[in-house]
């Protein structure tokens, strides 16, 4: 395929102040045939007017809307799945940029390899303001990696080859949080290997850093995930007949124990524990102790302590 349609979907809410640095990288390529789908979730600033005007000026530009629940960057990018017209398939967040080379080296790479279902490309990633730093992807399994919450690039690093997206059923529109994670292992498990990861590829994205600013927020909607995600791709490696892999899902707990145990109730931290107890992930003397360091943390802060730093050497 010579001269291939890419399809570049841009979910965005109240981004207008960023969305202009990721709407100029795309002008800026070097490869030309690309169309630019980008699917606001209501926003409440100036997003609709600076979208339309770039769209009046560039066909290529394409502006929709949500108008069905639920609200999300996953069901975007859905919409905009549905409106692709490309043989290819980039999902960008609306703080993200391409490379001026990106399409074409990607392309490059897709007709010296044909025939995959996706293809993942190094970013550059910034370490602070306006500094990025390459993320080296190592040689890895990466289906094992990503059920340890190992996460070695991000949305805007893969290209997808539509049919097999379409197949896949897109994102999970469920998900407040981890959508990159789930995304990846359905993706890997559907698969069957026929997916290449071109490490030593030059970097050709560049993911910001995103502020959060409210962690009791981001703690509710990882919560809510969570009890989804864990049985679903429970669910999908049983299918594949891998549930041998789902210990690995162990570190989703750590994630938990680490960034939002202060943010949450006693009562939201037991169901994430019996959670993980009810579908054998930990053993049952691991649920007791989580359950009374969840009570001793903030009654007792020594004895809670003390209970923390055996939690770290066992679990």
């Amino acid at each position: 395929m010579h001269n291939p349609l890419f399809s570049i979907i841009i979910p965005t809410y109240n981004r207008s102040h960023l969305l202009s640095k990721t709407i100029n990288s795309l002008i800026s390529q070097t490869y030309k045939n690309w169309e630019c789908i980008i699917v606001d979730d209501v926003s409440t600033d100036d997003t609709r007017t600076l979208v339309e005007k770039y769209s009046k000026s560039d066909s290529r530009f394409q502006f929709y809307v949500r108008e069905n629940n639920p609200k999300g960057a996953s069901h975007c990018r859905n919409i905009g799945l549905e409106k692709a017209k490309g043989d290819y398939i980039i999902f960008l967040d609306s703080d993200d940029m391409l490379l001026d080379f990106c399409l074409e080296k990607r392309l490059d790479y897709i007709n010296k390899n044909p025939f995959l279902n996706f293809y993942v490309f190094p970013m550059l990633t910034e370490v602070k303001t306006n500094v990025f730093k390459e993320k080296k992807i190592p040689e890895s399994n990466y289906l094992e990696d990503f059920l340890s919450y190992k996460i070695w690039w991000g949305i805007m690093c893969v290209t997808w080859e539509v049919s097999f997206l379409k197949k896949l059923g897109g994102f999970n529109i469920n998900y407040a949080r981890l959508n990159d994670p789930e995304i990846h292992i359905r993706a890997m498990l559907l698969s069957d290997n026929n997916y290449k990861v071109f490490n030593d590829s030059q970097p050709d994205s560049k993911y910001v850093l995103a502020e959060r600013k409210d962690y009791k927020v981001f703690s509710q909607k990882y919560y809510d995930t969570i009890l989804l995600f864990i049985p679903d791709i429970i669910k999908k490696l049983e299918e594949k007949n891998k549930s041998d892999l789902k210990h690995l899902l162990i570190s989703y707990l750590h994630t938990w124990l680490k960034h939002f145990i202060n943010y949450a109730s006693i009562k939201q931290n037991r169901h994430v524990y019996y959670l993980f107890k009810k579908n054998s992930i930990i053993g049952h003397n691991m649920y007791r102790l989580l359950r009374i360091y969840s009570y001793f943390r903030k009654v007792d802060k020594y004895l809670g302590f003390r209970i923390k730093r055996i939690l770290a050497k066992t679990i």
